[in-house]
Order: structure tokens, then sequence, then C-alpha cells
């Protein structure tokens, strides 16, 4: 009996001891996110490179890959004296993924000008090399497929060890093929018809983060997804990597990007200690949402809201929603449907918030105040300035038992 108990002791201490490294690491070091924002691959294309002294020449492919705003600023900035890195992955076919050589660290891109893509910005030429892969030592662009990612990671420190790494999710996939036609897929598995051109505008403007790219794009949207969609909108306004809460108040997320928002304070939870990152996100606490992020982004704006319209189902408007869902509003930002009802508590898909943040994105420059003067005011009657909704738009959104302060 003495050996069966010295033995699961000794098992438990072990486990316990196993677990330690994990421990530590859940904890992340004061500005370093918990995840990147993804690259996106633009263009692929194969080309020669001569070999010094060697007649043969080596088969290698071109990318074009924009690097998102957030990442540039993070390597600038270095938290921990870190620094940022990419790496390209291949395909040949159906086959395995495999990683490319030729991957390195982004600030080798930005300080060299030869990198840079003319008329394109945060978007680099990188050379990923494709010998020694397999079927990618024989390139036939004719017969074969090639199909293309990329990665980013950040290499923090923690004393003098490179203590982990922290990544971002994979760029979209790019395939060429075919007498070398590149094919860019979409950053999204599926999307309304009305809704595409604003997916791609919001892909390109760099305000959808890593986390829904590849998202199925007509499902309802979580409080965590939107919290991610207007830190990227405060951080790609801004130019400015936010700064995430030392301190994490909430004990059901570790999620960096709310840790950001809360900081800033554009959310404070469902609770004392909860975010509820998984629950749908209401119509109402989109806008308390936004509008934080809006009085943020251009603090010394004007927010009156007296005498602006209403809503014929104001009273079914929590009193903390009210102002936002005014100021929204009247800006055009938000829209009730078409008997005049906001619809509090009905949610939003995903593609009708990744709207929202757009309409609020090209709007931020009538909000914002530079030495106590607003750069760009219009004296138009608010139905000439208004922002329309997509063609078909739906103003009928499903309903969320979700009624939580956001």
């Amino acid at each position: 009996m003495k050996n069966k108990k010295l033995l699961a002791m000794l098992i438990s201490f072990m486990m316990l001891i196993t677990l330690m490294p994990t421990i530590a690491l859940a904890e992340l070091p004061q500005g370093v996110p918990g995840r990147l924002d993804a690259p996106t691959l633009e263009k692929a294309e194969l080309i020669y490179l001569e070999r010094p002294r060697e007649t043969e020449k080596l088969a290698a492919f071109q990318l074009q890959v924009k690097l998102p705003q957030t990442a540039l600023d993070l390597d600038a900035k270095r938290p921990t004296g870190g620094i940022t890195s990419i790496e390209y992955f291949a395909k040949a076919d159906n086959g395995e993924w495999v990683e490319l050589e030729g991957g390195g660290y982004i600030d080798d891109l930005i300080g060299e000008a030869s990198f840079k893509v003319p008329g394109k910005s945060n978007t680099f030429y990188v050379t990923a090399y494709a010998g020694e892969y397999g079927d990618l030592t024989a390139i036939d662009l004719n017969n074969h497929t090639y199909s293309f990612k990329v990665q980013l990671h950040y290499i923090y420190h923690i004393g003098n060890q490179d203590s982990g790494y922290v990544y971002s999710d994979f760029s979209n996939i790019l395939t060429i093929g075919k007498n070398g036609v590149s094919v860019k897929t979409t950053d999204w598995s599926m999307a309304s018809a009305w809704a595409s051109s604003t997916l791609q505008r919001a892909v390109d403007l760099g305000l959808l983060p890593g986390a829904l790219k590849g998202a199925d794009m007509t499902k309802p949207i979580t409080r965590e997804e939107f919290c991610q969609l207007v830190m990227q909108l405060y951080e790609v306004s801004t130019s400015q990597l936010a700064e995430p809460a030392v301190h994490n108040p909430f004990s059901d997320t570790q999620n960096q990007q709310i840790l950001k928002a809360y900081k800033l304070g554009i959310t404070s939870g469902t609770s004392t200690d909860t975010f509820s990152p998984g629950a749908f996100i209401s119509r109402e606490q989109m806008s308390g949402m936004l509008f934080r992020t809006i009085k943020v982004i251009a603090p010394s704006a004007d927010y009156n809201t007296t005498g602006k319209k209403t809503f014929h189902d104001h009273s079914s408007i929590s009193s903390w929603a009210v102002e936002g869902i005014k100021y929204l509003s009247n800006k055009g930002i938000f829209a009730g449907d078409n008997k005049g009802n906001f619809l509090p508590k009905h949610i939003a898909t995903r593609e009708a918030a990744i709207a929202v943040i757009l309409r609020t994105y090209d709007m931020i420059p009538k909000f914002i105040v530079s030495d106590n003067k607003i750069i760009s005011k219009t004296s138009e009657h608010l139905s000439q300035t208004r922002l329309k909704l997509p063609e078909a738009f739906p103003n009928e959104i499903p309903f969320a038992d979700n009624t939580a302060n956001c």
C-alpha cells in the first residue's frame, strides 16, 4: 500500500513539473499580443535565380505579401526585445504542406527599398525557394497546381532566453498554375451576395482580424469576434498598437485584443470577472462597444445627442445603450428596419458587423478633431451624407437571448 501511495505521489509530482512551463507562460509579457493579425498574399509567380559560379538556375517563387499594420507596429516597438518573423508554406496539387526556404525577419523586408511593391502599402516582395521539396523541385505550371500561404510569428524573451512564440493565423491561400495564372482565394468560406465587395474592402484596408479569416460570414458574430473587430478599427484608424491591460480581470478569456479594449475603456465585460467571449452579441451591445471605440479614437468630437431621432421600439433599448444608438444611427452607421425599429436585442451576422465597422471607418475623418478644430465637417443634410446600406442588406436579424451589458 505504501508503495502505491508513493507511486501516486511521484506521478502527481511529475505531472506538476510538466505543467509548470505552461503555467509560467500563460501570462504573456506586457506588450506582447496573444495573437498576431494574419498577413495577406497578393500574388505568386515562378522565377529563376542565377547561382553564383554555376550555370544552372535555382527555381523560386516570388510572393507579394501584405503585412498587417499591427505587425509592423509590433516589430517597431519590439516588447521584451523580441522580433517578428515570416514563414512560407507551399504544396503541389493535393500534396502535403511543406515549409519553403527563405523565411526570416520582417525587418529585412522593411529596411530594403527593393523589396517594397510599388503603389501598394505595407506590401513586399518575398522569395521562397522551391528546392529539395519533392514534386516542388520539378515545377510544371502547365500540368500542376501550386498553392501558397504564409504565417507570422513573434519571438519574445524573458531574460536572455528565447521564451516563446506568438503566431498569426495563416494568410489566405494563393494558387498558381495553368500557364502561371494565379488565383487568389477569398478570405472567407461563405458570404451573402451583397457582402462580397464589402468584405474584400475590409480585407484590403486591414480591418478584418485574423480570427475571422476563413470564417462563414453568414453566421452570427460573437462578443469576442466583435471586440477584435473594433480593436482592428482602432489600431488601423490611429496607426497605434494598443497595449493590453497588465492584470486580466476576466476569468473566461485571455484574448489580448479584449484586454486592449478593456484597458481603453471600450468594454467592461458582462460582469466584474466575465467577458462571455463565445456569446452572440446583440445590436445594442455592438452599438455600445462601437460608440466607446469612436470616442477613444476621436475624444474631442461632438457627441451631443440632444434632439436626435429615436426608434419606435425605444422603450426596449437598455438605458446604457440609448446614447450610443442615437449617435450611431444619426451618423448613418447603424440603421433600423423598414418599420422604424432598432431591434436592440437582435443579433447580427459577421458580415453585417463588418459592414458596420467599414461604415465607421469611412466616417472617422468627420469625427477626428485636431487642435480643437474638426478636420472635416460637412453642412449637408444627414440624408446626403449618410452611407447607404449595401444592396439587399438584411433588415430581419436573428434573435439572441443575450442582453448583458457590453
